[in-house]
C-alpha cells in the first residue's frame, strides 16, 4: 500500500505524518524494491503528467529523493504522489489504455536505498550510545546523505558509532519489512513516533535484530550492500537541530577513507607528530596561534601609539606601512588619528596582499575615497569607502611602502588645492 504523507518529492522530515491511501497505482517498490524494468497500461493523463496502473517509480518520502528514469526512452523528471502515483513526461504523447515500457535509474535508486538503509544503521548505533537523540530530519540525495539530530554529540560518539555500524556490516545482516498494528506490543520496539502515524498499521524495516524502525522508505535486503560506511562531516545544524552528521556508502565511502587515511599521514608527517597524535598536535598549534595574535594585538598597538605625524601645511599626517600587523588594531588607530582636528592618516598593511587605508578628519577638505581609488589604480587594487574612511587592496603585498607614498603625495596635493 501506499503511504500518504510522502507526497512531496524530496521531501526531508523524518517527522512526517503517515497514514494509509487511496492510490489506485500498484506500487512495485513495495513488493520488489530491485525491480528496474517493469511494463505497465496509461490510466491517466493529465498534460505532461502521467499515471499508470502498477509503477516501479518511488515518489520520494521519508528524506529519501525520488526516482528518476523513462517511459519509452522518454525522461521522467519528477514523480509525485497524489491519490495516484504520478509521473512528469514532457512532450509525451500517451493515450490512456496504452501498454509502456518503462525504467528507472537503477545506479542511481540503488545509491539511495543504500544510503536510506544506512542512516537507519548509523542513528541506530548512535541512539544506542547516547540514548537521548532525537532524530529531526533526514537528506538522503545522490549529492548529499545525511541526517539532523538533537542531543549531545562529539567526535568520540561518533567513531564508536561508525566501528559498530561498520561490524553490522560485516555481519551481513538481513534487512527486511514487516507490518504491525499501532496497538501492538512489538511497537515499544520500534523507533517511531505513533501520534504521527494514521491509521491503525505500521510499516517496519528490521536491520537483523539490531534496528527496528517506522519508516516508508525503499530499503536494500542486506547490510553487505552498504560494503562500508564512512562519517565525513559533522557540522551546527541550528535552528533545526543540533547537529547534522554526512556520511557515505559503498565503493564511495571507501575510495574516500583511503583517500583521507593519506591526507592524515601527510599531515602528521608534516607537523611531526604520529597520527594518533595528529588532534592534539594541532590544538596544540591552535593554541600558540592564539597566543601569537594576542602578542601582534599587544605589540601592534604598542608600535601605532608611538606613531609621530608630519606637518603639513597645518594637517597632521600620520602615515606609515607595516608588514604582519593586526589589521583591526590599524583600522582602529586609523580612525582614532583622524577623529581629531585637521588630521589625515594613510597606512598600509603588507601580508599575502597589500591592504590600503585612508581616513580624514571632517573639518579636511579631502575625500579619502577619491585619494584611495587614484592610489590603487598604480598598483590594480581595488577598495571603497566614504569621505572621511576607505579601505582596499591589491594583490602587490611588496608595494605597501609605495601605495603610501603615493597617497600622502596625493592627500598633500590636495590640501594644496584647498588652501588656493
Amino acid at each position: 500500500m501506499a503511504l500518504m504523507g510522502f507526497t512531496n518529492p524530496g521531501n526531508d522530515n523524518v517527522l512526517v505524518d503517515l497514514c494509509f491511501p487511496v492510490s489506485m497505482t500498484r506500487l512495485l517498490y513495495e513488493s520488489d524494491p530491485y525491480m528496474a524494468r517493469f511494463d505497465a497500461i496509461v490510466e491517466k493523463v493529465e498534460g505532461d503528467w502521467v499515471a499508470l496502473d502498477r509503477t516501479a517509480f518511488f515518489p520520494g518520502g521519508g528524506g529519501q529523493e525520488m526516482d528518476s528514469g523513462w517511459i519509452e526512452d522518454l525522461e521522467v523528471e519528477e514523480v509525485k504522489e497524489q491519490g495516484d502515483i504520478w509521473h512528469l513526461v514532457p512532450e509525451h504523447a500517451f493515450s490512456v489504455g496504452e501498454r509502456v515500457e518503462a525504467e528507472i535509474d537503477w545506479e542511481r535508486r540503488h545509491d539511495l536505498m543504500r544510503g536510506h538503509t544506512g542512516e537507519h544503521l548509523l542513528f541506530s548505533t548512535m541512539s544506542k550510545i547516547n540514548p537521548e537523540l532525537e532524530l529531526v530530519k533526514i537528506a538522503i540525495t545522490p549529492k548529499k546523505k545525511s541526517f539532523i539530530v538533537r542531543g549531545e554529540m562529539n567526535w568520540a560518539l561518533l567513531a564508536r558509532a561508525q566501528i559498530e555500524a561498520n561490524a553490522a556490516i560485516a555481519a551481513q545482516l538481513p534487512v527486511s519489512e514487516m507490518w504491525a498494528s499501532k496497538d501492538s506490543p512489538m511497537v515499544k520496539e520500534v523507533r517511531v513516533k505513533v501520534e504521527r502515524i494514521h491509521g491503525d498499521k505500521i510499516r517496519i524495516i528490521n536491520i537483523g535484530d539490531i534496528d527496528k524502525a517506522a519508516c516508508a522508505g525503499v530499503h536494500i535486503q542486506n547490510t553487505r550492500e552498504l560494503k562500508a560506511l564512512l562519517i565525513t562531516k559533522l557540522s551546527s545544524a541550528r535552528p533545526a537541530g543540533d547537529y547534522e552528521v554526512e556520511f557515505q556508502t559503498g565503493r564511495q565511502a571507501i575510495e574516500n577513507a583511503l583517500s583521507l587515511s593519506i591526507i592524515s599521514l601527510q599531515a602528521s608527517e608534516s607537523l611531526g607528530a604520529n597520527p594518533e597524535d595528529l588532534v592534539k598536535a594541532l590544538d596544540n598549534l591552535k593554541d600558540e596561534l592564539e597566543n601569537k595574535k594576542v602578542a601582534l594585538k599587544r605589540n601592534s598597538k604598542e608600535l601605532l601609539a608611538n606613531l609621530e605625524p608630519e606637518k603639513y601645511e597645518g594637517v597632521r599626517i600620520y602615515s606609515g606601512s607595516y608588514q604582519g600587523i593586526d589589521k583591526k588594531v590599524l583600522v582602529d588607530r586609523a580612525n582614532q588619528f583622524a577623529a581629531g582636528e585637521r588630521s589625515v592618516c594613510v597606512m598600509s598593511s603588507s601580508d599575502d596582499k597589500l591592504m590600503l587605508i585612508i581616513a580624514s578628519s571632517k573639518d579636511l577638505a579631502i575625500d579619502c575615497k577619491d585619494v584611495l581609488m587614484e592610489t590603487l589604480k598604480a598598483f590594480e587594487g581595488k577598495g571603497g569607502g566614504g569621505k572621511n574612511f576607505a579601505s582596499g587592496g591589491a594583490s602587490k603585498p611588496e608595494e605597501g611602502a609605495n601605495a603610501v607614498k603615493k597617497a600622502v603625495m596625493i592627500v598633500k596635493n590636495a590640501i594644496d588645492t584647498a588652501n588656493k
